[in-house]
Order: C-alpha cells, then structure tokens, then sequence
C-alpha cells in the first residue's frame, strides 16, 4: 500500500512540476498539439493568458498533491 501511494506522488510531481514551473512552455505544446490539422501553422500558435495561469496553478496543486502523497 505504501509502495502504491509513493507511485502516485511521483506520477503527481512528474506532471505537476513543469506544469509549475514552465506553465507558458507545457501550455503551448498543448495548444501545438491541438493545432494538429488545422490550417494554422504550429509555430505561430499562443497560448491565451488564462490558459497559462490555469496550468500554472494547476501545476502548483498537483505539485502540492504528490508532495503529500510522499510524505502520507
């Protein structure tokens, strides 16, 4: 059971740390990524403001997440 909950504060802190720390760059390879088939080019795809607040915090909380799941 321990085992189990270390996996998972790992996977958190995988995922929420960059999030946390480089929210503009994970935010768009996300908008990158959904550019896919459009007629927009990749390189001229931004992300909004909102968007890069919003994977900043939730970064910030995932982060928070796993960091508790390793201490539990």
């Amino acid at each position: 059971m321990a085992t189990d909950l270390w996996l998972v504060g790992v996977m958190f802190l995988a995922f929420g740390l960059p999030g946390a720390v480089f929210p503009c760059r994970v935010t768009k390879l996300g908008e990158q990524i959904d550019a896919f088939g459009s007629k927009t080019p990749r390189d001229e795809v931004e992300p909004a403001e909102w968007n890069v607040t919003l994977t900043r915090f939730g970064g910030i909380f995932a982060t928070a997440l796993g960091v508790a799941y390793l201490f539990a």
